[in-house]
């Protein structure tokens, strides 16, 4: 009996450890911020997707880019819990984009070091871009007033380019290319998503969150007084002189000047390009998105990269 007991115990954790042994992990996490977290279904709303390399090594990965056509590689589901803690989805978003394809659209890659992050702006509810960037192309749903939880979901196998940079393997843990490039990051065959994070949806549009003042950006700040004011030709100024101030004095790296630290008028600047696939000299750039009293604003800034000589 003792030993048909043994037997037992043994077979359980042989089976236990061979489960655990098909388990593998996604060194991509995906985690949700906002600045407000209480808002009504009519509000422009904007909530941050920070994707982040959590392996040893360095990787690259795809984020959404200009992207105008076919699925999104990023998409939300909403969910109601109730006083059991059973979680109901009640909304997902539609995956099918529906955009102005005059521009060719594509989605980018993003190199990031070990436990390096990117964060991706989406503006819930902004008309006024919803056709022209895919960032604005998210709508909060029209749910009863409430707590709700919401997630993020990373799915880019749609994508051609995913098998450049992602290593495919099934619920079981087996590689769908088993000689694939070690480099490639691994990406279970259905994603990956958020943990959950916390909305609440009320009747009335909420007040405006407490500006933030730091030493970087003060409460008279003339470079979100010039984006308050739409003084386009003077952001771009203060961007020229600040940068072409850092370039004279050989000052190297991302941070080319106040212009590009946290600002209160700046929702989001675009990742900083990681290689350019061209002969010097050439040009590159980064997208900027400011916001003020009349919406979102999205700009390009563009630079030479190598000097032009006679």
């Amino acid at each position: 009996m003792i030993k048909t007991k043994f037997c037992l115990l043994l077979l359980i954790f042989v089976v236990s450890f061979s489960a655990k042994a098909n388990l593998r992990p996604c060194f991509l996490t995906v985690t949700l911020n906002a600045s407000k977290t209480k808002f009504s279904t009519n509000e422009l709303v904007q909530l941050n997707v920070i994707l982040t390399n959590s392996d040893v090594e360095s990787h690259s990965i795809l984020i959404p880019g200009n992207q105008s056509k076919g699925l999104k590689l990023i998409y939300f589901s909403w969910y109601k819990v109730d006083e059991n803690n059973f979680y109901t989805e009640v909304h997902r978003d539609s995956r099918e984009i529906t955009m102005d394809t005059s521009v060719k659209g594509y989605v980018s890659f993003n190199r990031l070091n070990s436990n390096e992050s990117t964060t991706i702006a989406f503006f819930f509810n902004d008309a006024q871009n919803a056709q022209r960037h895919i960032n604005s192309t998210y709508e909060i749903p029209k749910l009863a007033p409430g707590k709700y939880k919401i997630i993020a979901w990373y799915y880019p196998w749609d994508e051609e380019l995913a098998k450049h940079v992602f290593s495919k393997y099934d619920w079981k843990g087996h590689d769908e290319i088993p000689d694939d490039n070690p480099e490639l990051m691994d990406l279970p065959e259905s994603g990956t998503q958020s943990t959950y994070f916390d909305v609440e949806i009320v009747n009335e549009k909420t007040q405006a969150t407490k500006e933030i003042y730091t030493k970087t950006c003060p409460k008279h700040c003339k470079f979100c007084d010039a984006i308050e004011h739409n003084q386009w030709g003077k952001v771009e100024r203060i961007i020229r002189r600040q940068s072409s101030s850092r370039s004279r004095l050989k000052i190297k790296g991302k941070n080319f000047g106040n212009w590009y630290k946290k600002h209160r008028q700046v929702a989001n600047y675009g990742p900083y390009p990681d290689a350019i696939l061209a002969s010097l000299p050439s040009h590159t750039g980064i997208e900027i998105i400011f916001k003020n009293q009349k919406g979102f604003h999205y700009f390009y800034l563009s630079w030479q990269i190598g000097k032009i000589k006679p």
